[in-house]
């Protein structure tokens, strides 16, 4: 392997890495990417519209996040009316 095969490489799994470590909701571009560079992980995306992103990352998403926040918004809700 070329010094320029394994630097371009390195780059792509670090992208990887980084996309299913920071994002929860991809982008189409994104789903791609990460499909195409490891298809297990297609298991762990549901396909969610536009709203946010087109794919919501499950490594990432909790209920108990979700459940949270929801709660928090709606205290907050009660205190601006």
């Amino acid at each position: 392997m070329s010094p320029e095969s394994l630097y371009i490489a390195e780059q792509e799994y670090f992208r990887f890495e980084e996309i299913i470590n920071t994002k929860m909701y991809l982008t189409r571009e994104e789903y791609d990417f990460v499909i195409g560079y490891d298809i297990d992980e297609k298991i762990n995306m549901s396909y969610v519209g536009d709203s946010y992103g087109d794919y919501l990352n499950l490594n990432l998403y909790s209920e108990h996040d979700h459940e949270k926040r929801e709660y928090e918004f709606e205290a907050n809700s009660l205190y601006v009316s």
